[in-house]
């Protein structure tokens, strides 16, 4: 029966596809007629063929869009006394703009140390990171500084967010046809245990495929901005002045250690000193007088 089936089907194709070839050929024939009866009409009624037109050139593929996550590093020299200034605008700029355009990732620094410096962490719309570090250059001249360091680096994601949108779909077809096998009736307690369990692992895995595909998708549609605070200002790196203000820095920041280290050798030695000086005195005056 089957292949009697079978055998039906493979004629009713042969004879659809040999009806559709004569049809084509009558339609194929009918069409060159036409053409042909039109061509020998321009011919008599303008002696010559007519002119065939060129052919527009077709315009070239493009190229497949890659799915890129976008981050950008920047560092700004600034004089020491506007450094903690405009790290602060940079963070309220991105707070006063909202969580659906920039977040702070992470603010850190220290402006009392030897070298200060701070380092700001943001992520947002990219458009709005885009406009944001295009007046860095500006904010930096207006301070008194400079921007020393301009980073774009791109990962492209397009592999991972194909694996793992592939990778959903084939778990939860999966998934599907585990709980189809399920409704039927009949089976061992055992079966139907071990089809729950397999059905809670595949669960557990398009939810994890889910979660990487979110992220994925997350860091296309957001870009990152790192920004990094660093003394400097005015003073051009290859100014001939600048490696004695370097000096002078690092003897004034020795002088400083060498004060502290000798207020902490203070601060523990006195303490044994005036010990010491309030044990001699007392033996002192325990020694008897001399005999007259």
């Amino acid at each position: 029966m089957r292949k009697a089936l079978m055998l039906a089907s493979a004629g009713l194709i042969i004879l659809a596809g040999c009806s559709r070839t004569a049809e084509d050929g009558q339609a194929y024939s009918e069409e060159a007629a036409a053409e042909a009866s039109a061509d020998v009409g321009t011919t008599t009624a303008q002696g010559a063929p007519a002119p065939t037109e060129a052919l527009a050139p077709r315009p070239a593929p493009l190229a497949p869009v890659a799915r890129i996550a976008y981050a950008y590093r920047y560092a700004l020299s600034l004089p020491r006394d506007r450094g903690a200034e405009m790290m602060s605008r940079h963070e309220l700029a991105c707070v006063s703009a909202g969580p659906g355009y920039c977040q702070v990732i992470s603010a850190q620094a220290d402006w009392t140390a030897r070298e200060p410096g701070g380092r700001l962490e943001l992520r947002g719309q990219p458009e709005w990171i885009n406009r944001f570090r295009s007046g860095l250059a500006l904010d930096a001249q207006n301070a008194g500084g400079r921007l020393d360091e301009a980073v774009t680096e791109g990962e492209d994601v397009t592999r991972g967010i194909d694996e793992a949108s592939t990778g959903a779909k084939t778990t939860a077809s999966l998934a599907d046809r585990i709980r189809q096998l399920q409704a039927r009736s009949g089976g061992t307690l055992a079966q139907r245990l071990e089809i729950e369990r397999q059905l809670a692992e595949l669960q557990q895995l398009y939810d994890a495929q889910q979660i990487e595909l979110r992220a994925l998708n997350d860091r296309v549609q957001s870009a990152r901005l790192t920004l990094d605070y660093r003394q400097g200002g005015v003073m051009a790196a290859d100014s001939p002045t600048r490696p004695v203000a370097r000096a002078l820095g690092d003897a004034f920041g020795l002088s400083m250690g060498m004060l502290a280290v000798l207020i902490t050798a203070g601060s523990v030695l006195l303490p044994v000193v005036v010990i010491g000086v309030a044990v001699w005195w007392a033996l002192r005056r325990r020694r008897p007088a001399p005999a007259a």
